[in-house]
């Protein structure tokens, strides 16, 4: 139909997650030009049990696979019978990841040519409000099949290729199908023109689902291209499956560059809370380290509450107190520095207040708990280890502003730094370490290039 060796295959599954979830059946329908259709499927037993909603949904329990193969028993199988075949699937991103990932699991790569049906429905007729199996059955008056099993799906997806080349020219239906084997495979709920309608210039892009919260934000050089390759690769976890389920439409702000679509994405993703960014919305209370000098002691400080003055002469920024900890332990670790010296290892009240550290006991220590070594010496020591770690001096006179063109658009965007913080008219912002990580390259100089242009604006008062 669509090649001369054409497979048309679905998957169950007990779950979402290509990486942790496992295949449960495999139903294909084999159609070589001039043959009569084929039939193949087997139950397959998953690493996992499979989950009550599952199974209520597919029929499939653990007692149907309990005496089934595993994947691995079939792989070669399954292999010989998609050699030199287009794979054509329903929402063929999901099952083809599946497929890919239960390879990688055998330490065997896997490709085939794949075509999905839910994105040619969508090119042939535009006007679709809906891409989704049981949507299409109904739309070309299809018989209900045995929906949730693989090899009922499998033939599903068959005889809704057979409606669509029924219904459409077959020219048109070639130049269907190659237009979709080159494009990124949408989801089913945005409309076939989604990425045509997106500019190719910098900026910052926001995913909805079905309110006003948006799922996800990102930023891009090129906002076509970077939300494009969003659905152009394999579903590999269940955070990328739900995404692209709950994905109901796209907005964007086109910035004057990456810096400035850096720090608008830093802004929104702090303000707006997208669930679907994990990372950025993992923010913890950014500290530093101040070495007091007086008393030779360690203090941890706030840097959000800070002035750009204050940050001058400390360590850091970390993400967290714990962060910050973490590195005195691994300097400790590295160059026997006391554990108890560092506030690092609590005595316990059992203990004399003179016992010495783990470390010194198993001779990680250099003795500054047992007196061995005095403690000028050990902050000494600990004031050279932290050497790399000091935050970077503010390298100007006073406040900079750090100009952003786009010669493509004209856009230009105008920013003023002090002391690497924000500084919008009427003072500056709090230090934000996102901010700081963004602003760094480009006061330094490492990431200017001929994108964007510093321009002191003269000491301070």
């Amino acid at each position: 139909m669509f090649a001369p060796y054409t497979v048309f295959l679905d998957l169950e599954t007990t779950g979402l997650s290509p990486r942790e979830d496992g295949i449960t059946e495999i139903g294909v329908v084999m159609l070589r030009a001039g043959e009569a259709p084929r039939e193949w499927s087997t139950l397959v037993k998953p690493a996992l049990p499979i989950p009550p909603e599952i199974a209520q949904l597919t029929g499939i329990t653990n007692e149907m696979v309990r005496d089934a193969p595993g994947f691995a028993e079939v792989a070669q199988t399954l292999a010989d019978l998609l050699e030199g075949a287009v794979l054509v699937a329903h929402n063929a991103r999901f099952d083809y990841a599946f497929l890919k990932q239960a390879y990688a699991r055998e330490g065997l790569a896997f490709f085939v040519p794949t075509l999905c049906t839910a994105r040619l429905a969508r090119e042939l007729e535009p006007g679709l409000e809906h891409a989704g199996l049981d949507a299409l059955i109904e739309h070309y008056r299809l018989g209900a099949g045995e929906r949730h099993r693989a090899l009922g799906d499998a033939r599903l997806t068959h005889a809704l290729a057979l409606a669509m080349a029924a219904r459409h020219d077959a020219d048109d239906l070639q130049a269907a199908v190659k237009r979709v084997l080159k494009r990124p495979s949408l989801p089913k709920h945005l409309p076939v023109d989604t990425l045509a309608n997106i500019p190719e210039g910098p900026g910052v892009y926001l995913f909805y689902g079905l309110n006003q919260y948006p799922l996800y934000i990102g930023k891009a050089k090129s906002l076509r291209e970077r939300v494009g390759s969003h659905f152009s690769g394999d579903w590999m976890s269940e955070r990328g499956a739900r995404l692209s389920e709950e994905l109901r439409r796209i907005e964007w702000v086109e910035t004057a560059g990456e810096l400035s679509a850096l720090l608008m994405e830093a802004e929104l993703v702090r303000t707006r809370l997208p669930a679907h960014n994990v990372k950025l919305r993992r923010r913890t209370e950014p500290m530093a380290i101040r070495l007091n000098e007086e008393t030779l002691s360690i203090e941890y400080c706030s840097a959000a509450n800070l002035g750009g003055a204050e940050l001058a002469g400390l360590y850091g920024p970390y993400s967290s107190r714990a962060s910050a900890r973490a590195t005195l332990a691994a300097l400790a670790d590295e160059l026997r520095l006391c554990l108890k010296t560092l506030g690092l290892e609590r005595r316990r009240k059992s203990e004399p207040a003179d016992a010495p550290c783990f470390a010194w006991q198993v001779k990680r220590c250099l003795g500054a708990c047992r007196g061995e070594e005095s403690r000028a010496e050990h902050w000494q020591r600990l004031r050279e280890a932290l050497q790399p770690y000091l935050m970077p001096a503010w390298p100007h006179a006073g406040p900079v502003e750090l100009i952003e063109r786009d010669p493509a658009s004209g856009r230009e965007a105008r920013i003023v730094v002090d002391r690497w913080c924000l500084a919008p008219a009427g003072g500056n912002a709090p230090f934000d370490l996102e901010t700081f990580r963004v602003l760094l390259p480009y006061i330094e100089g490492r990431k200017r290039k001929s994108a964007v242009e510093l321009r002191e604006l003269g000491p301070r008062a």
